[in-house]
């Protein structure tokens, strides 16, 4: 008797942390759906603002499609693979030439102290 009400209890446990779980696994996939459609909009934006910018260079100052294609080859080249990515390239460390990791104010190797300041506006 105490056996079947253990059993029944421990499957009325399970079936509630069942269904709690289903409702959190639920909302996480709500969460991801919204910053999705958020991301698409974005790149979408993105999108028109470079093709606007684009145009704006070829009118204005006869820039060419052939002349953008090349440089973004040269662009996503410069980690030695054209593959449609633009590679974070880690600067060298001025002491012992190693590459520097991450943004560290220190080399990892020798233990030189780097000015980290990114003037670069694509940095990354």
């Amino acid at each position: 008797m105490i056996e079947d009400v253990l059993f029944s209890s421990a499957v009325h446990l399970m079936d509630k942390q069942n269904r709690d779980g289903g409702e959190s696994v639920s909302r996480a996939a709500t969460d991801v759906r919204a910053q999705n459609e958020i991301i698409q909009c974005d790149v979408e934006k993105l999108f028109m603002l470079t093709e606007a910018l684009w145009t704006i260079l070829k009118e204005k100052h006869g820039c060419t499609d052939a002349e953008l294609v090349q440089r973004v080859q040269e662009i996503d080249l410069r980690d030695g693979k054209l593959d449609g990515k633009v590679a974070k390239v880690n600067p060298d460390c001025p002491k012992c030439s190693r590459k520097l990791m991450g943004k560290r104010p220190v080399c990892l190797y020798c233990g030189a102290e780097v000015a980290r300041v990114d003037l670069q506006p694509f940095s990354r």
